[in-house]
């Protein structure tokens, strides 16, 4: 059954705020910092087993490890239950997923670190096609038949190699996360790595592309300059796609670390980031900014049923365009309560009144767009595709609140409330849950999402409707080894 995308979210969104209590974290740069081993230390006396650092990364072999995450989750969705109650869409969500790392430190100035995942179902079906492979050009008698074929379901998530220059400067080459941005649900600063933040789940890893790095930690201080030369995607990448970057990191008043950098790569706009976090008392601040000459970004200007797509747009290459973002962090060891803000520029969103405009003609030429898709063998209801792609991210203030409390009453019991909003438009929507652990490895967790806001509101468009979904969730068997 075709799930809305809502359900798909909320789906994602089982894990919550209480989830982030189970996260599986085999990430080393976030257990040990940007780079384990390469951060500046103190200088030591030489005993006779060498310096402290040299005892530290005193070869070990190779350590392998991983992660298991197992769950069912059922969901179930009404599109618009308070005036119209029906079930619209339901599901059944089975994750079976893992990761499986090695790192391997032959000598104490060279490592080497893969990670690979793996997750239910376990291969992919692809389909090609057979004969046409073979000429540039077929014509209309060269026989092409089609098959499929069962590829793996895995990925080759990082693998790179560390190693430094008498441990003062520090490189990496390799596929790998950059440590790039501070935010928690929103990174407008990370230009770099392939993927944005979940906010569903924001403590998950991203995946990065493959760079050469280079670390100078200044000896004596808590200050750090990090070049990167960033390799091209693709299947013909071209010298001059090589991206740069470079980012100073520094104390400032002892309490803050703030950072600046930029990011250029061959006709693309030049960025400019500027990262801030510190602490107010038990409060912990972070804050982003960045800006770029022009937008990679189509900018619709119009709506037209004869265009190709159904829309005019426009490249801004000659604009000046900023982002940015700010939050806060408060945990609660004592009371075992947590609570996370942030709020988002979005400088490549719309102005209020240009994507009213937008989305009202949209409407007014409904019939004529569902007319052409019907005559390229599309379904009318491909409409409502094309009205989630005009609205999404179309806004450009947004904001996100999550709460949770572990051991609520008894020691198993935690409880939290995710909340997102686009207040442009003022449409969001809110998801409170329970969880309960069952055991070391299983817990039960039961919630609730709520959508709301006007007819044309971005998540009600992306919902199709104020729905309401309910969920349950077990998970089973997580952890690492």
């Amino acid at each position: 059954m075709k799930r809305t995308l809502f359900a798909l979210a909320a789906a994602l969104a089982f894990a919550g705020a209480a989830a982030a209590q189970v996260e599986i974290v085999t990430d080393e740069s976030a257990l040990f910092g940007e780079d384990a081993g390469a951060t500046a230390v103190e200088k030591v006396e030489t005993s006779k087993e060498g310096s402290a650092l040299a005892a530290f990364l005193k070869p070990a072999g190779v350590r392998i490890g991983g992660s298991f995450s197992g769950s069912a989750g059922a969901d179930w969705t009404m599109k618009d239950p308070w005036n119209a109650p029906s079930l619209d869409a339901y599901g059944l969500d089975t994750v079976a997923a893992g990761t499986l790392f090695f790192d391997a430190r032959p000598d104490e100035d060279f490592r080497v670190y893969g990670k690979m995942k793996a997750s239910y179902p376990f291969s992919t079906t692809k389909t090609f096609l057979t004969g046409a492979d073979y000429v540039a050009a077929p014509g209309p008698d060269v026989a092409t038949t089609s098959g499929s074929i069962s590829v793996p379901n895995l990925q080759v998530f990082e693998l790179f190699a560390d190693w430094n220059s008498g441990d003062q400067v520090f490189y990496r080459f390799g596929k790998h996360t950059v440590k790039w941005g501070v935010g928690y649900f929103w990174s407008p600063a990370d230009v770099i790595n392939l993927g944005a933040i979940d906010p569903l789940n924001p403590t998950e890893q991203r995946e990065g592309p493959v760079s050469f790095r280079v670390h100078y930690p200044v000896l004596g201080t808590q200050t750090n300059l990090w070049g990167y030369a960033v390799m091209p995607q693709g299947d013909d990448p071209k010298p001059e796609e090589i991206a740069g970057a470079a980012k100073l990191e520094f104390l400032l008043a002892k309490k803050w670390e703030i950072g600046l950098g930029g990011y250029y790569k061959y006709d693309t706009p030049p960025r400019a980031m500027l990262t801030a976090s510190g602490a107010v008392g038990s409060v912990n601040l972070f804050g982003e900014a960045t800006g770029s000459w022009g937008s990679e970004k189509s900018f619709v200007t119009d709506i037209d049923p004869l265009t190709s797509g159904f829309v005019k747009s426009e490249k801004r290459r000659d604009q000046l365009f900023v982002s940015g973002t700010a939050g806060f962090m408060y945990s609660n060891s004592t009371d075992h309560w947590t609570v996370v803000g942030q709020y988002l520029f979005n400088g490549e969103g719309y102005a209020d009144s240009v994507r009213t405009s937008l989305i009202a003609d949209a409407r007014a030429n409904e019939t004529a767009i569902r007319t052409a898709l019907a005559l390229a063998g599309l379904p009318s209801s491909a409409f409502s595709g094309f009205l989630k792609g005009l609205i999404y991210n179309s806004g450009q203030h947004y904001a996100a609140l999550s709460l949770s409390k572990s051991e609520l009453f008894v020691e198993d019991l935690s409880v939290g409330a995710f909340a997102m909003a686009n207040l442009s438009d003022l449409s969001g929507w809110v998801r409170p849950s329970v969880t309960y652990k069952l055991h070391d490895r299983s817990s039960l967790e039961l919630a609730a999402t709520f959508v709301f806001g006007s007819g044309d509101g971005e998540y009600v468009v992306l919902n199709e409707g104020t729905a309401l979904t309910l969920g349950c969730k077990i998970t089973l068997g997580s952890g690492t080894f």
